[in-house]
Order: structure tokens, then sequence, then C-alpha cells
């Protein structure tokens, strides 16, 4: 079991709960909350494959992961650009790199205004995003990242900071890629909302071992400190439009209940299933750094 904190490196020692086979602790220094078990990259990485983006209708029962990434593209394409506001708003032009690109659907809308790049761990995700959308996503990982030292004047990673193991290394390795002055974006959850409070375990964020680490605004704002050579970290609204099919699979998943669960894989199927409705995201901001040195 890990004993310290992965944000702060500060001694853990109490467990806050467990899920299924999982166990999590709570920094009482910065507040991650964090899955405690030992896991290896391999062990992380078979859970990103084909199954993981799409339901092909033998490996419904119980999947994790999207109903179809593939259907989701209308409401993806939505939510990034809300997502691609944030960015001009901070800066206009330059090299950008998607880290945790997927199927390119972020790349594919900024390439109007950037010179964009994406980097992601699934195989089958990066090979679809080349081949199907046509978009320059290479396989890898952001803490082993293929690309020179002050490389891209903007870095985004889009719900992609929860599902890593070291954090702070991701974040040194952003810092090493961005030119001075450049800018890292980063979406995820902050563990001390009330959504997530309310439905404790149930919130469909606890979905380990996806989902590694949860963050506070604070310990985002330790995360930035500990990686070293960033500006005071921003803080903005993440408005996401959601499927009608995607918020009935969250509701399933956090209930546990199997049935309610592909029940909104099959609905990701069908025309209702694509139904869409735009919010703020309660439970989720967006952290926006700048590159000091």
């Amino acid at each position: 079991m890990i004993t310290n904190c992965p944000l702060c490196g500060s001694p853990v020692s109490e467990n806050k709960f467990s899920k299924n086979e999982f166990v999590y602790k709570k920094c009482p220094f910065c507040g991650v909350l964090f899955v405690a078990n030992e896991l290896s990259e391999l062990d992380l990485a078979r859970y990103y494959s084909k199954s993981y983006y799409e339901a092909d209708g033998s490996n419904d029962k119980g999947r994790k992961g999207y109903p179809s990434y593939m259907k989701a593209q209308e409401s993806l394409r939505d939510s990034f650009k809300q997502k691609l506001q944030v960015v001009r708003k901070h800066i206009t032009s330059g090299r950008l790199l998607d880290a945790g690109a997927a199927y390119g659907t972020f790349l594919k809308l900024a390439s109007a205004d950037y010179t964009c790049v994406g980097l992601e761990l699934s195989e089958y995700a990066a090979t679809v995003a080349r081949d199907e959308f046509g978009v320059d996503v290479k396989t890898g990982t952001i803490d082993a990242a293929p690309f020179p030292a002050a490389h891209f004047d903007v870095i985004v990673m889009w719900d992609i900071i929860e599902h890593l193991k070291n954090p702070v290394r991701a974040l040194q390795e952003v810092h090493r890629m961005l030119r001075p002055g450049g800018f890292c974006f980063i979406s995820t959850d902050d563990v001390n909302n009330w959504l997530i409070k309310l439905l404790g375990t149930k919130w469909w964020g606890i979905a380990p071992p996806l989902h590694l680490c949860h963050f506070s605004r604070r310990g985002m704002e330790v995360a930035f400190e500990r990686a070293g050579g960033f500006e005071k970290v921003k803080v903005e609204k993440d408005w996401r439009r959601y499927g009608f099919a995607e918020i009935i699979k969250h509701f399933g998943t956090s209930y546990q209940n199997t049935a309610l669960t592909d029940f909104g894989t099959k609905l990701g199927y069908t025309s209702l299933g694509k139904l869409t409705i735009n919010i703020a995201r309660p439970e989720q901001f967006i952290a926006i750094a700048r590159k000091i040195n």
C-alpha cells in the first residue's frame, strides 16, 4: 500500500474508505484523495483498450468507460468549444499539446488557431485519432513525453490528471516542455465540492483504478508548487455538454446498479441517448497556470 501522499509526500496512515478492492486515503495536509493500492503502469494501461471507449454489445455488462466515445462526438465538440474559449482568453496562437487526446476531438477544433499535436496512452484511441479524424496524436504518457524542452506555448490536460499515479512528475514534465510564459490548462474534480460530499463513495468519479487522485483547489495549487516554476493557479468554471446516456450511466455507476449502467450503455446507441444538456459542472474546475522560468 502507498503510505505517502502522491502530491505533497506527507505520510498518510489512515484509510478513508474502500471501493471494490481499492483502498482510498485522504491527505490531511493538501487534501488529495488517492488510491493507495500499488498499481504498475502495465496494470493501468490495460484498462484503456477499445472496450474503454466503445461498448460493442459483448462487453457491456458492468464495464467501465464510455457508452461510445465515437457517438458522443457532438456533445464532446460542444464541451471542447467552451474549453477552447477559456484557452483563447489567455493565449490565441502557438504550439499546443493535448495530453490525453483520446480521439483528437479537441485538437481538431484547436487546429484552426494553434499548431497542434496530441499525446495518448491508449494505442487504440491514438490510432482512431490518426486514421479516422486525421489529427497528429502520438502514443505515450505525459511523464515520458517525446518532445523537446520549451517546445509548446500551450499544454492542455482535460480530465486527465486524476488518471495519473504521479501528478507532480507529470507537471514537472509539462514545465519542461512549455516555453517561458506558456500556459497549462487542467480540468479536474474538486473533491471538496458539495456534490461529491453529498454522494460520497457513490459519486461517479470514484472509479478505481481509472481515477487515482482527486484534488481540492488547494491541492491543485500544491501540485503546481511542488512541480515548481509556475505562477499562482487561476481557476474557472468548467462547462460541459452531457449526453443523456452518459448521465444515466454515471448514476448507474455511482449506485453500483448494473442494470442502470448497462441501460445507459445501450442507450448510447440511440438518438435519445444523444440528447444533451449544457451545464457548469458543480464538481469540476479548470486550473490555469503560467510557466515563469
